[in-house]
């Protein structure tokens, strides 16, 4: 799912383990859902990261803008793992070898102001998917699971003003045809037509904001969602600041009897950027409060609240890891031995104590997740087997047999310093400066920088030009309940990009890329599941991440709060779900 998005953990104690399990049960408190009132957020790392549809892709954006402001062909339901039809009628229908699916729409669904008198007509979805391909939209996903839709080639080199691939035979109906089946289009209902480039679009209206560099849309978009950006109803957003606030207010063209959505604010304000500690003390004491994107706020803060307030607290599995990145274009991190190495000289239990220890997720022994098909065929929590992944503190001995298997002979590296950025932000932060420490074991040396989040990501691990060699604080989700969306987008060599390049280690194996290709290719759910276990064993076998932990998402709320988990988005808060009691 979108890159870091995991950025709404919060660490805590191991000693509050059985407490915070308590607290966890509570789902949210009791008390029946409520219509109405004001929902208040606050946020202190930055909030949501685009106004545009076509570039959300981070929990922020998911949780604060899309489910709430945006209907996309497919939504999601808190506790599914299947999308449900939100502007499609049904599941797609697939023929022609499952190379062919076909979507019907509802008809009759309305834009906010200004086109509030204009319905949504599948050419704006087909407008949506094709933008979503524009360097001015830069999405992070769509060459992953659109990318094989017929047409698509010609129209990235302008060779072709549309995707031919892209039918729209009349106003409700949808026709996608590729050139190779795409099993997240096909089978469990298309999952990856429940994330946001399927968010309608009117080309008329919009393709003058795609010009130049970068698109103006978000800044001028319509809505079909139960919410609106507050706006000036000419198309001008007014009701966003950039890293200070963002205030949804209800979208009169909304008809809820054609939503599975049941959004019972009346208005939803978020602000920015508040001190994490200041926020998260508001948030338990006050009314109205669902916890925003910080992480981690001070132990003593938790720990009071698990005393007192242990129904205020929720705890829900990420369905993400996290992971250290290691850039195989920076030497010695180009040698697989190396990489080994460094797996194995890691202490996986002391970074996990610096997140909060064992309430914050299960120690990983393989990039899969827990809860996402393919988990058990690769060997579910105890993984491959590979010795440099299983043990969870640190195996000194073995981390220095692979060293001199790389050519060091006395076990110890002895060569240049390797630039590493890390987050500046706790518990990152100490993560970060935890393997720092760990790694001296073995004789690495790094030119250790902590910088803040958003520059860790735009300016240097997304960055192939800036040479990092280790990241030490990245995370995925999955995009949606599929193996692909674990593998793909950070080990396919075609999804390396000049900037918000997910491929950090920057791994371009052709042997590589062709299983992934194909794997993509299979429509039958168990097949899949095993075509990407055995994926898994081969990205975990030559050690282009090393992922430590399968994590959880912690979420804190006001007393009077009726906070709903989503599932899909990794554990945060659905604000449409979610209610006064």
């Amino acid at each position: 799912m979108r890159i870091s998005p995991l950025k709404a953990s919060i660490a805590i104690v191991a000693a509050l383990t059985l407490a915070l399990a308590i607290a966890a049960c509570g789902g949210g408190g009791g008390g029946e859902a409520k219509k109405g009132g004001t929902l208040k957020v606050l946020d202190t790392a930055g909030g949501i990261d685009s106004l545009d549809p076509g570039y959300w892709y981070y929990q922020s954006d998911y949780q604060e803008v899309y489910n709430t402001t945006q209907r996309a062909l497919y939504g999601w339901k808190p506790d599914a793992s299947t999308p449900t039809p939100d502007l499609a009628t049904g599941p797609p229908k697939a023929s022609n070898g499952n190379k062919t699916i076909t979507i019907t729409i509802r008809s009759g669904i309305k834009y906010s102001a200004p086109l509030q008198t204009r319905t949504v007509k599948t050419a704006d979805i087909k407008y949506a998917i094709e933008r979503c391909f524009l360097p001015q939209v830069a999405n992070g996903y769509i060459n992953s699971y659109f990318g094989d839709i017929a047409g698509v080639e010609a129209f990235k080199s302008g060779k072709a003003k549309e995707i031919s691939g892209i039918q729209t035979p009349d106003d409700t109906t949808l026709v996608i045809n590729s050139v190779n089946p795409v099993g997240v289009l096909t089978f469990a209902n298309g999952g990856a037509l429940g994330l946001p480039c399927t968010v309608p679009v009117p080309k008329d209206y919009a393709q003058k904001y795609d010009q130049g560099k970068q698109s103006t849309y978000g800044q001028h978009q319509v809505f079909t969602g139960p919410y609106m950006i507050e706006n000036d109803g000419k198309g001008k957003i007014t009701g966003y600041k950039p890293t200070q606030k963002l205030t949804l207010v209800r979208n009169p063209s909304w008809d809820k009897s054609t939503d599975f959505k049941p959004a019972y604010f009346d208005r939803i304000e978020e602000t920015c950027c508040s001190d994490a500690t200041v926020a998260a003390k508001q948030t338990l004491s006050g009314q109205n409060l669902l916890s925003g994107d910080y992480a981690a706020p001070p132990t003593p803060v938790l720990k009071q609240a698990l005393s007192s307030n242990k129904d205020q607290i929720s705890v829900e599995s990420s369905g993400g890891n996290r992971y250290i990145s290691l850039n195989t274009k920076v030497k010695p991190l180009d040698n697989v031995n190396v990489r080994r190495a460094i797996a194995a000289v890691i202490d996986k239990t002391t970074l996990r104590q610096t997140r909060g220890g064992p309430t914050l997720g299960t120690i990983s022994t393989h990039f899969l997740p827990p809860g996402i098909a393919g988990f058990d065929q690769a060997g579910g929590n105890k993984g491959f087997g590979f010795d440099f992944m299983a043990s969870e503190t640190a195996n000194v001995a073995l981390a220095k047999s692979y060293m001199k298997k790389a050519g060091y002979a006395n076990g110890m590296y002895s060569g240049p310093t390797l630039l590493t950025i890390a987050d500046n932000v706790s518990p990152a932060k100490e993560t970060a400066e935890a393997f720092q420490e760990q790694v001296k074991k073995i004789g690495l040396k790094l030119q250790f920088r902590e910088v803040p989040h958003a520059t860790m990501l735009t300016k240097f691990c997304q960055v192939p030009k800036s040479k990092v060699a280790i990241c030490p604080n990245l995370g995925w989700g999955a995009d949606f309940f599929a193996a692909q969306s674990m593998i793909d987008p950070l080990f396919n060599g075609a999804n390396i990009v000049p900037s918000g390049n997910v491929n950090t280690a920057q791994v371009d194996d052709p042997k590589l890329n062709a299983k992934i290709n194909k794997a993509k290719q299979i429509t039958d759910p168990d097949k899949s599941a095993a075509a990407w276990a055995d994926l898994d064993k081969d990205v975990t076998s030559q050690a282009y991440f090393i992922p430590w932990l399968w994590d959880n998402n912690i979420g804190l709320q006001s007393s009077n709060l009726k906070g709903v988990s989503s599932k899909f988005n990794s554990g945060a808060y659905d604000f449409v779900f979610s209610s006064l009691k």
